[in-house]
């Protein structure tokens, strides 16, 4: 008997993302109130660096924290990764990320709420998911919110899932995953013993098998 059921966030319950030019504006903006005087091109280098190290994480399913990552790119350009620094910078990141809700993502949770214990499983260096679903009110429906970078480790790692299922109290069999990626959500949840949905995008090419496919979040109330 399904209790619980946990969601992707990007591309599942909403579409969106980085608009890089006004980030990559609003941060050289800031790095020059902080004293920086130096050319771009010293920053987008110092950033590629950053970003390396970031892939070179992920590819063993390890998140790195947007406050954690940016000291590196700061002592490169000769600044102090102050807290308040970071903290700026993270705001100034989840302020530069356009999000929109999928059209039926409310009705869905109005349908599951007090049926099955929800929560939101997403991987992001920054608090975006947890941003935009407080925004929407949507974190009214949820026990748990839980982003890579809380833990570390991103899906498909087991760990990330088999967290949350703690958090809801409940045991795998118990529980279904939504989620539009086959190797993050499908192949992530499946592996240690959840139900899956599969999110559909046009023509992909199927890697690994759901229990179910939808096309929409709208779809997942006629399966449940």
């Amino acid at each position: 008997m399904i209790k619980g059921v946990t969601l992707d966030f990007g591309d599942t319950l909403a579409n969106g993302a980085l608009d890089k030019v006004t980030f990559r504006k609003r941060l050289l903006n800031y790095l020059k109130s902080l004293g920086y005087s130096r050319d771009q091109n010293q920053i987008r280098k110092v950033r590629s660096q950053m970003l390396q190290k970031l892939e070179r994480a992920r590819s063993f399913n390890r998140e790195i924290r947007l406050e954690n990552l940016y000291p590196f790119l700061l002592l490169k350009l000769g600044l102090h990764p102050e807290r308040e620094v970071l903290n700026h910078i993270h705001k100034l990141y989840v302020n530069s990320f356009n999000s929109e809700f999928i059209p039926g993502v409310e009705e869905v949770f109005e349908y599951l709420k007090g049926k099955y214990k929800l929560a939101v499983i997403s991987n992001s260096i920054s608090n975006v998911p947890r941003f935009f679903l407080e925004r929407a009110g949507f974190e009214k429906y949820l026990e748990a919110i839980v982003i890579s970078r809380d833990l570390g480790i991103r899906k498909p790692d087991p760990e990330i899932f088999n967290y949350t299922l703690a958090k809801l109290g409940i045991e795998s069999e118990e529980a279904i995953h939504v989620g539009d990626s086959l190797e993050q959500d499908v192949k992530g949840a499946r592996d240690v013993g959840m139900k899956t949905v599969w999110i559909k995008k046009d023509n992909e090419e199927m890697i690994t098998k759901p229990d179910f496919i939808i096309h929409s979040i709208g779809e997942l109330i006629s399966i449940l």
